[in-house]
């Protein structure tokens, strides 16, 4: 898969310390998971697919490519547009997974 990095947001917009920056996914009426991004220290980011009521930060659920630099957070575009479960995939349809990033952009 190849990596197109979208600039997601500044690493301080990532709570330290417990809970989580969420990514939306999905056009509006896809009502998909979003990605939670939370750091485990003054520069590491991980992001996994959103669990309801479940700690991102122990979850077994699907994990993203993330890349800081610079104090920005990155996500892989390619990653987030792909259906993350069979489900999602038959419901996204001909229109596949659009992210919806434009509000993360600096």
């Amino acid at each position: 898969m190849s990596e197109r990095w979208k600039l997601i947001c500044k690493l301080k917009d990532v709570p330290l310390g417990g809970g989580a920056r969420l990514v939306p996914r999905g056009l509006a009426w896809q009502e998909l998971p979003g990605v939670a991004l939370f750091r485990t220290d003054e520069v590491s980011v991980h992001a996994v697919l959103e669990c309801q009521g479940v700690d991102p930060r122990f979850s077994k659920a699907r994990r993203y490519s993330v890349r800081v630099e610079n104090f920005k957070v990155y996500l892989d575009l390619d990653e987030l547009s792909a259906p993350a479960s069979q489900a999602e995939a038959a419901l996204a349809g001909q229109f596949g997974v659009a992210t919806s990033l434009v509000a993360y952009c600096y």
